[in-house]
């Protein structure tokens, strides 16, 4: 995101934005625990932990949404169902591409948010 896109943000959109990514990234996270397969059971336990981060997050994001009045977002229709990975190492790129975009996507979401602390 360039810095011309940051001075533009408006809290509206990115709380909305950053719930229908979390959304995805916990159905993703679901997912993962669900079809990772053997080479992915040493990871449960970690999976586990983020599956509850990121509920406690919507639900405290969902909060947030509430309390500021701001419109609630439609609730989003049914994805189809993730198709399982092909291989042990399919689980493993899919893991890795998956909590890398969670990363990224975090790291949006706090330079957009302290950015917007500092204008409230």
């Amino acid at each position: 995101m360039s810095a011309g896109a940051l001075g533009a943000l408006q809290l509206p959109g990115v709380l909305t934005r950053l719930r229908a990514d979390l959304l995805s990234y916990l159905r993703h996270v679901q997912w993962l625990r669900r079809a990772g397969g053997p080479s992915l059971r040493t990871l449960e336990p970690e999976l586990g932990a983020l599956q509850a981060r990121l509920d406690r997050l919507l639900r405290r994001l969902q909060l947030l949404m509430s309390r500021l009045a701001l419109p609630q977002a439609p609730p989003d229709p049914p994805a189809p169902p993730l198709a399982p990975p092909a291989s042990a190492w399919g689980g493993i790129r899919a893991a890795h591409a998956i909590l890398g975009g969670l990363h990224l996507t975090l790291d949006w979401a706090v330079r957009g948010l302290l950015l917007l602390k500092t204008r409230l």
